[in-house]
């Protein structure tokens, strides 16, 4: 049996669509699955359990483009699954060939191929269990956890790169993601207060604080290492993806918030802490045994994209640095991961 997945774009959104990957081998052991992805996705589809092989997706109607379409229908696929609502990947669907084709119910899906599946907005992980659930039936599995694997040069990769910003290879390290997308900056936690977050698991737990993110963050990051008074590192746009998952895969401990990286660590089996304000866990959350969620909860919470607008954020804002820390060693107890 051959099955095609269409993923979407970003690190979360790949993280929550592995569970129908895992669904479908777990209901077809035969099945070859392939997923077609993004450059920037490659990394994880090559470390992920569930898959066997991949395709890259083009960014545009280029040659290249129908390339990859000649390639998929070469695979006479049995069943294509389609998580974006995008019409580049619901086109590609419709015209590879497949015998089926299963889609969210979402406009260019239901134009295109006649998407069934209930879809609620964000993308998220209820919506991709349904999803699984449509195309296997009953789950075993109902979370990422453990579904991607780390290779040997990762460790590696990653020692080399933490080496070189003085961190040993011996020391156990917490790894802070204290950014968001430009257009989501609404449902971060305030940057300066991972500061003292690093400092605090320093002198209570003995994890050294690495910061990461991209190379936009570069300027932010600096002030932020400026405030942190214990040793550490900032690894913020000195990290491929590839380089990432060996990091977190090193990580005794992680925290962040709503966003990719967040997901990456809760898959790869790193213990978890995810600050969450506007948006709702529920949805966008991390998943596992060792992911936790911070949440005030409060009665405004989550509004989503309506906190763009508000003035207080309380929502973020009320919760404070010693409340994560203390949360944060928690956990790291829970897992052996500190050192006194």
């Amino acid at each position: 049996m051959e099955v095609i997945l269409f993923h979407l774009n970003q690190i979360g959104d790949f993280c929550f669509s592995l569970p129908i990957a895992a669904a479908v081998q777990q209901r077809y052991p035969e099945a070859e699955i392939c997923s077609v992805v993004r450059p920037n996705l490659v990394p994880l589809a090559q470390r992920a359990r569930p898959i066997d092989s991949l395709e890259v997706r083009p960014r545009s109607l280029t040659k290249a483009y129908w390339s990859l379409l000649v390639r998929l229908r070469a695979r006479r696929a049995d069943l294509a699954i389609v998580l974006s609502t995008s019409p580049g990947p619901c086109l590609l669907a419709r015209l590879c060939g497949a015998k089926k084709v299963v889609a969210f119910d979402n406009d260019w899906a239901r134009r295109l191929i006649g998407g069934t599946v209930p879809y609620d907005t964000p993308p998220s992980l209820p919506n991709n269990l349904r999803m699984a659930e449509h195309v296997a039936g009953e789950l075993v599995k109902r979370d990422y956890a453990g579904l991607l694997h780390t290779t040997p040069e990762d460790r590696v990769t990653a020692d080399q790169l933490l080496s070189a910003y003085g961190v040993p290879a011996e020391r156990p390290i917490a790894v802070l993601a204290p950014f968001g997308s430009a257009q989501h900056l609404w449902k971060c936690w305030p940057p300066d207060r991972f500061a003292r977050v690093a400092t605090l698991l320093y002198e209570r737990a003995g994890l050294t604080p690495v910061l990461i993110g991209g190379r936009d963050e570069a300027g932010a990051a600096s002030e932020i290492t400026a405030a942190v008074a214990v040793p550490g590192a900032s690894l913020v746009g000195e990290t491929d993806t590839g380089q990432l998952v060996g990091v977190l895969a090193r990580a005794a401990l992680f925290i962040g918030q709503d966003s990719g990286p967040t997901h990456l660590a809760a898959t790869l089996g790193c213990p978890t802490l995810a600050i969450f304000g506007p948006t709702d866990p529920q949805l966008t959350g991390p998943v596992g045994e060792n992911s936790h969620v911070m949440s005030k909860g409060l009665a405004c919470s989550p509004c989503h994209e309506h906190a763009a607008q508000c003035s207080s954020r309380e929502c973020l804002l009320s919760i404070t640095p010693e409340e994560v820390a203390d949360e944060a060693v928690a956990l790291a107890e829970q897992v052996g991961a500190c050192r006194r």
